[in-house]
């Protein structure tokens, strides 16, 4: 029988910055030569800035994906903590709420991280009010890239346009969250992370075509 201590660990809130940091990173090892290079024949060893992989290179870029929406869903309830903290309207159950976006009540995740969740600190920093578009790529992008990572699948053949579209389309989220939170607010000079997609003027081309 399992007791309260079977699984002894403990755990700490990830700092902030560090998600921006390691999204900063990845985010340019994808819009790389390297990156590119590592989707083709022959299977060799990966290097990314946060890591050697010696496995294959599909499952690193699943590895990548997984942790880059792991990320952006970590840091905008982070970003959300500290905004409801800095509007005076935090509190008990608040807290607890935004731990558990499902408490929120809809069906679908994304309704509750980017819309509830935000509208519970305040009305406007809602996705779906701030870029109704966005939010609607946003629900495609759950459908059909962060349910399938998450839910047992992993990228088959995948090509490194179809990649940078999904890293580009989580640097639009971060853009969002950037204009009702400062990552300077984070530690002086975070501000730097901002902009990500500006930073990488390569990334502007692919998208726009």
């Amino acid at each position: 029988m399992e007791t309260p201590d079977t699984f002894t660990m403990k755990f700490q809130n990830i700092p902030l910055i560090n998600l921006r940091i390691e999204f900063d990173k990845t985010y340019a090892f994808i819009y790389s030569a390297e990156a590119e290079a590592c989707l083709k024949p022959s299977i060799k060893a990966i290097q990314t800035p946060m890591l050697i992989w010696r496995g294959m290179p599909e499952d690193l870029m699943t590895l990548l994906l997984q942790r880059a929406v792991l990320g952006i869903e970590a840091y905008l309830h982070g970003a959300l903590l500290h905004t409801s903290a800095i509007l005076g309207n935090i509190s008990a159950e608040l807290v607890t709420k935004l731990k558990n976006p499902f408490s929120f009540g809809s069906k679908s995740a994304v309704a509750n991280i980017y819309h509830n969740m935000p509208a519970a600190v305040h009305e406007e920093l809602s996705l779906k009010h701030f870029d109704g578009e966005l939010y609607k790529s946003t629900v495609t992008f759950y459908r059909l890239v962060r349910n399938p990572i998450f839910h047992g699948n992993q990228l088959d053949q995948p090509e490194i346009s179809s990649i940078r579209k999904a890293f580009s389309h989580l640097a639009r989220l971060y853009e969002w969250i950037d204009y009702w939170y400062n990552p300077e607010k984070l530690i002086k000079g975070g501000g730097k992370f901002a902009g990500v997609r500006s930073r990488y003027p390569s990334s502007q081309v692919k998208d726009a075509s």
